[in-house]
């Protein structure tokens, strides 16, 4: 098996959280996953630049569709911003 690499600078030191990390907002920050429950992820860090991914349990990404979320059609820009 290959090992895994940084998609940012090709790094091969990446890092799992060993527990999942809250997303629903209780003990720090927004609620990161709405109209999910439990909301939790797994936290995958590069040694090497520092990149942090985070990457949402399977229960939760079965409740994505239909759970006040909408599917993405074409690429957006953050916060629906457009180029000037």
């Amino acid at each position: 098996m290959a090992a895994a690499k940084c998609p940012d600078c090709g790094g091969s030191e990446l890092y799992r959280s060993k527990q999942n990390t809250p997303a629903n907002g209780k003990l720090f920050g927004p609620v990161l996953l709405p109209h999910s429950s439990p909301a939790r992820f797994r936290v995958v860090v590069c040694k090497d630049c520092g990149l942090t991914r985070f990457y949402a349990s399977t229960v939760d990404i079965r409740q994505l569709p239909g759970g006040g979320w909408e599917p993405v059609s074409q690429p957006t820009r953050p916060l629906g911003l457009t180029k000037a």
